[in-house]
């Protein structure tokens, strides 16, 4: 037999035929198995191919969504609900010069020029002028050192009650803090104060500026006179501050000096309105909303807070008081300066107190809600008349003229549904999977699951019924 091989050509495919002998029509069938294998292989590769790129692009994708990214979206738009800021006043003095004279009467004389001060303080002067005192501050009166000290001790004495300095529509939802500033303590008293986080609601008021040009939010009629003989020369014994319910501030310096006999008229609006996303997104942000899990003094609704908390427990531990913090809220945490030590301790304890604040102030998130007010001043003298008797009052009015508001929120850029979008376009793209597409490897997956037990079912069943016959042959 020739054992030669034979080369045959069919429409380009070429066969090794053993024999010269072998027909066409094997030479045919050959030849288009063989395009068949190759066709196979290479649609294999390019799956494979489109798979591998499939893979990497949904793994980038998803490494994105894991990281939470956020878009901003900012809006201007007229808020009805105006959300009130905080009103901070802060008073060098909060006991009324008659209360400190009763007191301490060897701290007190009457005026050397009566009738010069009489007249530049008319209301102490009101009735009978020949039991006149007022504090020894060197000014109409020799001077003296102790009064500055026993009244800073009155305005620390939290059981002492304080004189009514001011009036306002609501004065039950008062704050009293302490501040420091030029080495003495200042008594402020806030309004919608939200420091930390509480069950209270921030104070809104709804506002509606098409019947009116302003609306009235709160006012403060400050008795300047009753604290203003501490010191005679007429410098500011008040201060204001407007600020976010959640950011402490110090209105000696970052508020205004209230004058007597001014009415001073100011214009509030809500610049800015920022909203965060909480964890897991970038922004994670602490929630400062209201809750009533929320334990007092614990859980800070700003990232200043959250910073002056463990700078606040630090020194706390270290001199056993708190000189730090912008606004204390009780008078025994003050610390003097006078008299200010470091506790004894190790260096080893010392190094781990820092070890916590550090460790503290890196776990400080951002507030969930910003609130960013700016405000306009307008001050006018007093003018003596049948309305205003005295001249040695304050009138502070607080308006609301613009409710145009500025709201920027971070909203997530990817949710559950873009990451099913971005990855069934992938398969759609690379694969040529759809819905109808994936319903029918389904539905072939089920039939050859049902195919294949069916199988095995038989081959079950055939082992067994060999295994019954060998047995009964033994026999």
């Amino acid at each position: 037999m020739d054992t030669r091989k034979n080369k045959a050509e069919d429409g380009g495919c070429t066969v090794l035929s053993p024999t010269a002998e072998e027909s066409p029509q094997n030479i045919n069938s050959r030849c288009a198995l063989k395009k068949a294998d190759a066709w196979k292989t290479f649609r294999k590769i390019v799956f494979l191919v489109c798979l591998i790129f499939v893979v990497i692009q949904s793994v980038e994708f998803y490494n994105i969504y894991m990281e939470y990214p956020t878009n901003i979206v900012l809006e201007t738009k007229v808020n009805k609900d105006f959300k009130l800021p905080a009103v901070t006043l802060c008073f060098w003095n909060t006991i009324s010069t008659e209360s400190f004279c009763l007191r301490n009467p060897n701290l007190c004389e009457k005026p050397n020029n009566l009738k010069e001060f009489c007249k530049k303080h008319e209301t102490a002067c009101v009735g009978n002028t020949s039991e006149l005192r007022i504090p020894m501050k060197g000014i109409y009166t020799n001077f003296s050192w102790k009064i500055e000290n026993i009244a800073q001790r009155y305005l620390l004495d939290e059981n002492l009650k304080d004189p009514q300095l001011y009036h306002t529509q609501s004065p039950a939802s008062i704050t009293k803090t302490f501040v420091y500033r030029d080495g003495r303590w200042l008594k402020c008293y806030s309004e919608n104060l939200h420091l930390y986080q509480s069950g209270s609601k921030l104070t809104t008021k709804e506002v509606d500026t098409n019947w009116k040009n302003e609306v009235l939010i709160t006012f403060y009629d400050v008795m300047i006179h009753r604290i203003a003989l501490f010191d005679p020369r007429n410098r500011p014994q008040v201060f204001l501050g407007i600020h976010s319910p959640f950011i402490p501030i110090n209105a000696v310096v970052e508020g205004h000096a209230i004058k007597s006999g001014y009415k001073y008229d100011i214009y509030v609006q809500l610049e800015k309105e920022e909203h965060l996303l909480p964890p897991p997104y970038r922004t994670s942000c602490r929630d400062n909303g209201p809750s009533e899990d929320a334990k007092n003094f614990t859980n800070p609704n700003s990232y200043q807070m959250c910073l002056e908390m463990c700078r606040s427990d630090f020194m706390k531990a270290m001199r056993g008081c708190d000189n730090v913090m912008t606004m204390i809220f009780s008078a025994s945490d003050l610390c003097w300066y006078d008299d200010l030590e470091l506790l004894p301790m190790t260096p080893e304890y010392e190094i781990e107190l820092e070890k916590n604040r550090l460790r503290c102030m890196q776990n400080c998130k951002p507030e969930c809600l910003k609130l960013q007010y700016k405000y306009k001043i307008v001050k006018n003298e007093i003018i003596k008349t049948g309305k205003y008797p005295s001249r040695e009052i304050s009138f502070i009015r607080i308006y609301v003229k613009n409710t145009e508001v500025t709201v920027l929120r971070h909203v997530p850029l990817y949710g559950s549904g873009e990451l099913f979008s971005y990855i069934g376009g992938l398969l759609g793209c690379w694969l040529g999977i759809s819905i109808y597409t994936f319903l029918d490897i389904i539905e072939n997956f089920y039939r050859k699951a049902v195919y294949w037990k069916k199988r095995f079912n038989m081959e079950k069943m055939k082992r067994l019924k060999f295994s019954t016959e060998k047995f009964i042959h033994c026999f």
